[in-house]
């Protein structure tokens, strides 16, 4: 276990804009406007000058603490390994900006089981109850921008060595994670939808493969220079079809309209355009880890224009 306050005062001196549009498993009106008065965490605080906003650091690692849901612990039933949620608020937060808080997660688990190997997936889910669920006929634009990094250790790192994650046994993607169903009410739960879709721009480990990929790849497609490959099969625990778009190489900065790609779904059995999309959320697969690792999201921007 690792119970400690992680990152010291770095992410205080990180552009601070964010979003009542995103929000971190607390609610989005406390986490994005500096009072994360949730029942507990730690963390700190500071003023930079007489009437400038007032910038906090939370940092998470007990379900306890009340984050509502908790960023998910899953087949670790004797607690042998842990998570910690790091989020980063500001007093100045508008309800027109479209950017997440920054934020962090320090994770190590054991390898899980066959049938449940993801551990967790700490994630920034997106909020828009005036324009989502919407119907993908209807949908405009599914608007990413983000930089990411991933790094050995309790703190963050400015730049990913992908080398030294896969030789420290590291397994867990980033990526965006999407469902859509028929049913409009369905296409809000994770488990209740019929289809889930992922975009990964990034991946390490033996562990870490998507669903459908003995089958070969089924499309591929390209995206302001990021090019993708579609695997897609059935996760026998839910009853989903799984589509999972995979980067040719880890992509820690990507900026781009991610319509295409799910437009494309429908020609291969996925989502059509009566389908709704009600949940959408950029984070990491947590599978397993024999270190310390360290996630960290400096910049992210999720909108749906429908």
């Amino acid at each position: 276990m690792f119970f400690l306050a992680l990152l010291s005062g770095s992410l205080f001196i990180l552009p601070v804009a964010v979003t009542i549009g995103v929000f971190l498993g607390v609610e989005r009106q406390r986490i994005f406007s500096g009072d994360a008065s949730t029942g507990g965490g730690g963390g700190g605080g500071g003023i930079f000058g007489l009437g400038r906003p007032k910038v906090t650091t939370d940092t998470y690692c007990q379900k306890s603490y009340g984050i509502t849901p908790f960023p998910g612990r899953w087949g670790d039933e004797q607690d042998l390994g842990d998570l910690c949620l790091n989020i980063t608020t500001s007093t100045a937060t508008k309800s027109s900006e479209v950017y997440a808080a920054g934020w962090s997660v320090t994770w190590q688990y054991p390898p899980g089981s066959a049938d449940e190997p993801v551990h967790a997936f700490p994630n920034a889910k997106l909020e828009l109850n005036d324009t989502i669920p919407a119907q993908l006929s209807d949908i405009k634009s599914l608007f990413l921008d983000v930089t990411w990094t991933y790094g050995l250790g309790n703190y963050i790192h400015n730049e990913t060595n992908s080398t030294n994650l896969e030789a420290a046994g590291v397994n867990a993607n980033v990526a965006v994670d999407m469902f859509f169903a028929k049913d409009k009410t369905n296409s809000t739960s994770t488990t209740d939808s019929d289809y889930e879709v992922m975009v990964w721009l990034g991946r390490w480990g033996a562990a870490v493969d998507p669903i459908g990929l003995a089958s070969g790849i089924k499309a591929n497609h390209s995206i302001n220079g990021t090019h993708f490959s579609l695997y897609y099969g059935d996760n026998q625990n839910t009853g989903q079809t799984v589509f999972t778009w995979v980067a040719d190489q880890n992509t820690t900065s990507f900026t781009g309209d991610l319509t295409p790609l799910v437009s494309k779904l429908e020609e291969n059995a996925g989502p059509d355009g009566k389908s709704y999309l009600g949940y959408a959320a950029f984070g990491s697969e947590a599978l397993y880890s024999f270190e310390n690792v360290t996630f960290f999201v400096p910049r992210l921007e999720m909108d749906v224009q429908a």
